[in-house]
């Protein structure tokens, strides 16, 4: 059976020491929580997940960065158009606390408009990055009504971890990290029609790591950003276009 999502987003990753996922928002009510009981695992090992989640699906990929389900019968070759709904952006608990306790003073802190504007600007980059990478020669549709053979698709960030980010401060304050931080995609599938839940997929990865510091402004973040979600887009038309192959 054809699993569709693989291996997501390499966006935003860790501070100085590399931390995998610990315990991942809820996003979706129960049946999330289901599927992101995860704790406190190794970034080593497989991650805890129950082989049928609440909604009825099972569990067919389970790995140290991805969980994914998948409706029992789905034939997804049935499906040659898709919808792709606006993305969400969570941080990962704490975030801004404990970015700011590292902060030596008042004027390089983060307020509640600059995390507000991260979030917005990253849910931006990822609708107009991910929607027009779908959209490349691909075998399907990307459409906005729901009609017979259409797939709505919901994608949220959740855990967005950023290690510098670029805010406007009235000291000039240069970051330099290795790599730009750590995020997961969590995405689920529906008939777009009947609403009726396919597949669900959560997937927590890491940016570039670099050899030497780098310095950290918005636009080496955009870029690292704009790269892995290109990444994350292809590798998921490309499923979706193995598929129609089919």
């Amino acid at each position: 059976m054809l699993i569709f999502i693989q291996n997501f987003i390499q966006i935003i990753s860790k501070r100085n020491e590399k931390m995998k996922l610990n315990t991942l928002i809820n996003v979706k009510a129960v049946a999330v929580c289901s599927v992101l009981a995860l704790s406190a695992c190794s970034s080593m090992n497989q991650q805890k997940a129950d082989p049928v989640s609440p909604d009825g699906l099972n569990l067919v990929k389970n790995t140290r960065s991805t969980i994914a389900y998948q409706k029992e019968g789905v034939n997804f070759t049935d499906y040659d158009k898709i919808i792709i709904s606006k993305s969400t952006v969570a941080f990962k608990k704490n975030w801004k606390r404990d970015y700011n306790n590292d902060q030596p003073g008042l004027s390089t802190r983060l307020r509640d408009k600059d995390v507000i504007k991260i979030k917005n600007d990253m849910a931006q980059l990822f609708d107009e990055t991910f929607s027009q990478e779908m959209a490349k020669d691909a075998k399907f549709k990307v459409v906005n009504e729901a009609s017979t053979g259409t797939l709505l698709l919901k994608p949220a960030i959740i855990d967005l971890d950023v290690n510098a980010p670029d805010i406007m401060t009235s000291v000039n304050v240069k970051s330099y990290v290795q790599d730009a931080g750590e995020a997961t995609l969590f995405i689920e599938i529906y008939d777009a029609v009947s609403g009726e839940i396919l597949a669900r997929v959560v997937d927590a990865e890491e940016a570039r790591g670099r050899e030497q510091l780098q310095w950290a402004n918005r636009v080496s973040n955009r870029q690292d950003a704009k790269f892995i979600i290109k990444k994350w887009a292809k590798a998921l038309r490309t499923k979706f276009d193995e598929a129609q192959a089919k």
